[in-house]
């Protein structure tokens, strides 16, 4: 069984070029009716978000890596928050590892003056209060599953689409194949 990630990702390997896929990426953002928008569109990176009007906090955005190797194209997409969330949760756990140092180096001098030390039983709460925002991370999931969902499907279509189309026209030209 996958192991929870924060930043769930998936791979694919289709048969056409990296600026041919993006080209039928891009030419199904059309299809798509406005429920995907295109972030960034380069030669080697594609990034999607859902339409502006359905983002909420939650909304993920996926990002292609594309790398051609041997006359095919394998894509690495990665679902992330929007940066600022993503900005937002490692600095709440910037916080918290900068607290537990804090925690404990008053905590020690507290001991070593022969105080007594109460700094120190916040040390406990440092993997509890991680783990509470390492959650977090998967409740934001689930409520951007469906739009998750909708991201990687719109990839697989458009890429599949594509190549099905190609194996189609190839059969009829191919007078070999009847």
């Amino acid at each position: 069984m996958a192991r929870p990630r924060v930043r769930p990702t998936f791979e694919l390997s289709v048969g056409l070029s990296a600026r041919e896929v993006v080209g039928r990426i891009t030419s199904h953002l059309s299809d798509a009716a406005g429920s995907i928008e295109p972030v960034m569109i380069r030669d080697q990176i594609v990034e999607l978000v859902p339409h502006s009007s359905i983002v909420h906090l939650w909304s993920p955005q996926l990002r292609l890596e594309l790398k051609e190797v041997d006359g095919h194209t394998d894509i690495h997409a990665r679902f992330s928050p929007h940066p600022h969330v993503w900005t937002l949760y490692v600095a709440i756990h910037a916080v918290g590892a900068f607290g537990t140092v804090a925690a404990a180096v008053f905590g020690l001098s507290q001991h070593l003056a022969g105080q007594a030390s109460w700094a120190l039983w916040a040390l406990p709460m440092a993997p509890v209060f991680a783990a509470l925002v390492w959650a977090l991370a998967f409740v934001g999931q689930g409520l951007g599953a469906e739009q998750m969902y909708a991201l990687r499907r719109f990839v697989e279509e458009a890429v599949e689409r594509s190549a099905g189309k190609e194996q189609q026209m190839r059969a009829a030209l191919d007078p070999s194949e009847h």
